[in-house]
């Protein structure tokens, strides 16, 4: 399956609550995250006027875990690519394990970090 498709699997996580979004953020299926991530960039966006009020703060969190943590890159590019797009500052998790990130993933979170996300 194409990673970067999501189905309604993805769309019934994200309805199921915060839960069942940590709960594949923090499992060890690749092609399920990706899915999850990718199906979030649309869920995330103002633009679609999805209310994730209740939820932001948990999202930011996770994505945040998942960015910093030993991941295939591009599930970290997506994690940071989320933070920057759908987020404000601070980024607590990130400040904290930014020596974890690769080089590849340090100037993005940095950018972060100095509050132009």
């Amino acid at each position: 399956m194409n990673g970067g498709m999501y189905t309604e699997r993805e769309m019934q996580c994200v309805k199921e609550g915060i839960d069942a979004v940590r709960s594949v953020l923090s499992g060890t299926d690749t092609e399920a995250k990706r899915r999850l991530l990718f199906y979030l960039d649309w869920y995330m966006d103002p633009y679609y006027k999805q209310d994730i009020s209740g939820i932001k703060n948990d999202l930011k969190e996770m994505l945040e875990k998942v960015a910093v943590s030993p991941e295939e890159e591009d599930i970290i590019d997506e994690a940071l690519h989320l933070l920057e797009g759908y987020t404000d500052p601070p980024y607590p998790i990130l400040a904290a394990y930014w020596g974890n990130l690769s080089k590849k993933h340090k100037p993005k979170a940095l950018y972060l970090l100095q509050g132009a996300g």
